[in-house]
This record gives structure tokens, sequence and C-alpha cells, in this order.
């Protein structure tokens, strides 16, 4: 879950309208268009990359007239379902994944479930890979697959998952010390 209180806003006297921003939107908030970047507020998830990323200084974060909860309610889809794709995955449901929202594997499941068909909508709809997106977008991309949905290449996503599960068996072998057939 993520309590959002900011959002991005920008001058478009100052904007350029290079799209260094909208490349690096983890939730698609931001599109260009006529070289101006627009910010679609209820998308924003304040990860603030864009700010960061302006070389005009055109985007600030201003703080939310009403703050936005980002949490997908995992009772809306059957329970059995999230477990079933969960265990296709190799992982448990109860799992956190997301270590900058404390999201966890079976929220964004149940947000796949439901309908999510891109990176983004699993940003918006959970918080999940609106922080760093170092550790949960590559067992983000492993439930999609999962679940039979194809995401295209994009160089915002690191798409290899880092689970124990993922560890070729000659590896795991070479080093013993690790233990990784208990980690399964």
């Amino acid at each position: 879950m993520k309590i959002v209180q900011f959002v991005s806003r920008v001058d478009p006297e100052k904007c350029n309208g290079d799209k260094r921003c909208e490349r690096l939107c983890p939730s698609g908030a931001i599109k260009v268009v006529e070289k101006i970047a627009i910010v679609q507020e209820d998308r924003c998830v304040a990860c603030g990359k864009c700010s960061e990323v302006c070389r005009e200084d055109a985007v600030e974060m201003v703080r939310r007239i009403q703050p936005l909860r980002i949490e997908y309610d995992v009772g809306s889809v059957e329970p059995e379902n999230i477990q079933t794709l969960c265990s296709e995955a190799g992982l448990l449901p109860d799992l956190p994944l997301c270590a900058c929202t404390a999201t966890t594997v079976g929220e964004i499941a149940a947000a796949i479930i439901a309908g999510a068909q891109s990176p983004e909508d699993v940003v918006v709809w959970t918080g999940a890979g609106s922080g760093c997106g170092i550790y949960c977008m590559g067992v983000i991309f492993k439930l999609f697959a999962c679940a039979g949905v194809q995401i295209p290449k994009d160089p915002r996503w690191n798409s290899l998952p880092i689970t124990s599960n993922d560890i070729p068996d000659e590896i795991a072998k070479k080093y013993p010390e690790y233990h990784f057939e208990s980690l399964t």
C-alpha cells in the first residue's frame, strides 16, 4: 500500500518536449503532446523520476489536495485463482515483493488476474514498482508470463527475476553452501 501525497506538475513555459520524463515514468502518467509534457494526475505515483531527469527544471512535485491511496483489494479476486498463479510462478501469495511499498505477491497476482495488462497498470493499481523497481519488477514480469500476458521490452523495466527458484540447478549444485534447494 502506498499513500501518494504529491503529484508532478509541468511548467509549459519551461518544457522542451524532449520526452525524457515520459520515457522514465513507471506509471505511464506523463505523455508529451505537441511538445509539452502532460501529467495524468490519477496515474501519477509521485516517484519523482520525471523531476529528476528534466534538464529544463520544468517539473516539480506539489502536494495533492487529496492524497491518493494505492492498494489492490485481493478480496475482489477468487483466492484459488491467486494461489494458482502464484504457485505457477513458484511464489507465496503473502510474500512481500516490493520493498518500497510492501506490496505482496498476492496483490500483484490479483491485479493481473483482474486485468492489469502492463507494468504501468501494476504500478497504478498496486504501487509496486513505483519506487526503485529493481527487485520487484522481474518477479512481476514472471507473474505476467505465468498468466499468459506478453510484455514488450522496455528500458524502464528490469525483467530478470531475482528469486531462488530461478537459479539454474548447475549453479545451485556448484555452491551447496548457499542451500538453494531448501529455498524452493
